[in-house]
């Protein structure tokens, strides 16, 4: 909308008066500066409640025994929450993430429940049933779920100076970690499961067992052999270091 000669006349003419006032330059100031400390002050406020703890909030409006109970239970409940610590079990660079015995290697393999003859992208463990699970290395859970053929698992990301892997634990009865939460090697993360008769969410299962993968990324694709993460490979290209290295994983 186009301003006329007239308006924009009075406007220069009302500025020009007010610049050679200065009782006015003050009052205009003001009227300025006021509304920009209101602003300021409230931006700050939200700021304080967002970046601090709410327990200013509890201490304001709870009474001191309110407040003290709150306090208790909050601090039994983070008690609850801890992971507790596992068994580690090394054979290499990086612990067993259960006890007990590979019942099903890295590979081409013929499925025992679909029959079908397709890639089983990681290794089974047979261990006693609702063994404990741990993280193999310290990491940040990427993700929780549930799937058709895992059944309950979990995902975790591991940012190591060597390399960044995942390692997936599938086959759960019961989990203890959240997404996102940080977990350092060898804590629970959860029970083993897998079996079709007891275990609720068992996936795809002929019996209870834990089925581990490591990928390079979080997609399935990107699956690479968890022997060579689990036992030392080094002398894997040597007749005798193989044999070394597969009697291992069978008596593990």
């Amino acid at each position: 909308m186009a301003i006329g000669l007239k308006t924009a006349y009075a406007i220069a003419k009302s500025a020009i008066s007010i610049a050679a006032d200065e009782e006015k330059r003050k009052k205009l100031f003001l009227v300025l500066l006021i509304p920009l400390i209101v602003v300021l002050l409230i931006l700050s406020i939200l700021v304080y409640i967002l970046t601090s703890p709410l327990s200013f909030i509890t201490d304001f409006f709870l009474s001191n025994e309110e407040n003290t109970a709150m306090k208790e239970f909050k601090a039994a409940y983070e008690d609850t929450i801890k992971l507790n610590m596992g068994q580690l079990i090394f054979n290499g660079e990086y612990p067993m993430p259960a006890k007990g015995k590979i019942t099903s290697p890295y590979g081409y393999r013929t499925h025992p429940v679909t029959g079908k003859y397709k890639m089983h992208t990681g290794i089974d463990i047979g261990t006693a049933w609702h063994t404990e699970i741990i993280a193999i290395a310290n990491g940040q859970i990427a993700k929780v779920g549930i799937d058709k053929g895992y059944g309950q698992y979990i995902i975790i990301k591991h940012d190591t100076e060597k390399e960044t892997f995942y390692s997936v634990y599938a086959h759960l009865s019961k989990i203890f970690i959240l997404p996102d939460a940080k977990v350092k090697q060898g804590e629970v993360i959860a029970l083993e499961g897998g079996d079709p008769e007891k275990d609720p969410l068992p996936g795809i299962s002929t019996g209870h067992h834990l089925h581990f993968e490591i990928r390079k990324s979080l997609s399935s694709r990107s699956h690479t052999n968890p022997v060579e993460y689990l036992f030392d490979t080094s002398n894997k290209e040597d007749e005798e270091g193989s044999k070394e290295i597969q009697d291992k994983v069978n008596s593990n």
